[in-house]
């Protein structure tokens, strides 16, 4: 799991063009954690409802790294939110995820993945069924455990040379079946591809069986020899498993020959980054779960109709001030209410995705 791969200058200089990329940070529980964020070309929150990507980089490595690896000019496209965030460091001074792993850090990773989550809900109106996890080495790492611990937030994860942690297959049951795409080295000296495993971490054969387990799939795939046009001399085949509940939702990838390498055109034959998404793409979670950003069902605060045309109803027990906040976190609307039912008269409001906070709760309300 050594520091992740260096892209050419030339190819990473492409993508500090965009101004869309900006630092960012979140507390979670006190600790300033920090992250990047990639908003496509001419993105519209009021219009839109992307999906979102997260991208973690490698042991020792930084998000930096995973910039370069060419998934903006994809997001502009596709109109996808891209997080890029930033490890912190295990007791050897490395960057790393808590992920089950004996290099693993003790940061509250999963707090943080979840708050990125809930940020791309609530300020870009991303699509809580299609959020997606990818990395690459110990980033593929995390994404296989996120798969477990976040089951009910990530549609779909793409795990570029990190195989599952040994913890998280004998006590990993998704109750959600999280669809696939592993891609991975046969001379991996990393991260091995098989052979002699490292302490807590599985092979990528241990690995597929969790998933084909999973979802129920054949021992058999159907496989492909992809064309070989790079200048390398590495071959790629493409195995797809026969039978998976949902279908195809199981693939690895095997770069015969290939070390702990990421591979881009047009030096080697596939851009792995484009092969995650093409994958990723065609699945959409079917249960996720929001987090407080619309009523819980035990919530004492309704709002209807939401969304609504300016005149809103809210029931709860609240007694106090009711904030309304566009999505820059400005206070737009402010009304004292009583316990019991009110009505608030937002006509002069522009239509859009506002938050509205009652007492300690925060609830997004649409108006048209």
């Amino acid at each position: 799991m050594k520091k992740i791969f260096t892209l050419p200058v030339f190819v990473f200089s492409l993508f500090a063009a965009f101004a869309q990329l900006t630092n960012e940070t979140i507390s979670i529980n006190g600790v300033t954690r920090s992250y990047k964020l990639y908003i496509p070309s001419g993105f519209n929150v009021q219009t839109e409802n992307p999906d979102m990507i997260i991208i973690m980089h490698g042991l020792g490595g930084t998000n930096s790294d995973m910039v370069g690896a060419g998934f903006n000019f994809i997001a502009d496209t596709a109109r996808v939110i891209v997080v890029y965030p930033q490890a912190l460091n295990n007791s050897w001074g490395m960057a790393a995820w808590n992920n089950g792993t004996m290099l693993g850090s003790t940061a509250d990773d999963l707090s943080f993945m979840n708050e990125l989550i809930n940020k791309g809900l609530s300020d870009y109106n991303v699509n809580p069924a299609r959020v997606y996890a990818t990395g690459f080495s110990m980033g593929s790492i995390m994404s296989h455990h996120m798969a477990c611990a976040m089951n009910n937030r990530i549609a779909a994860i793409g795990a570029m040379a990190g195989t599952m942690p040994t913890s998280d297959i004998s006590s990993c049951v998704p109750a959600y079946k999280t669809p696939v795409i592993h891609l991975h080295g046969t001379a991996d000296g990393t991260v091995p591809y098989d052979g002699s495993a490292l302490p807590s971490l599985s092979l990528v054969p241990q690995t597929i069986d969790f998933w084909r387990g999973v979802h129920g799939c054949d021992a058999s795939a159907d496989s492909t020899r992809l064309p070989d046009t790079g200048t390398d001399t590495i071959t790629i085949d493409r195995f797809v498993y026969d039978n998976c509940n949902p279908s195809a939702s199981l693939e690895l990838w095997r770069f015969n020959g290939a070390d702990h390498v990421y591979l881009y055109q047009p030096v080697n034959d596939i851009t792995e980054m484009i092969e995650v998404w093409l994958f990723l793409r065609k699945w959409t979670h079917s249960n996720p779960t929001t987090l407080g950003l619309e009523d819980k069902e035990l919530s004492p605060v309704k709002i209807s109709p939401n969304p609504s045309t300016g005149l809103v109803h809210i029931t709860t027990e609240y007694t106090g001030k009711i904030q309304l906040m566009d999505l820059k976190g400005g206070v737009v609307f402010e009304q004292q209410i009583q316990a019991g039912d009110a009505v608030l008269n937002l006509d002069a409001l522009n239509k859009g995705i506002y938050l509205m906070r009652v007492g300690e709760e925060t609830h997004k309300l649409v108006l048209n």
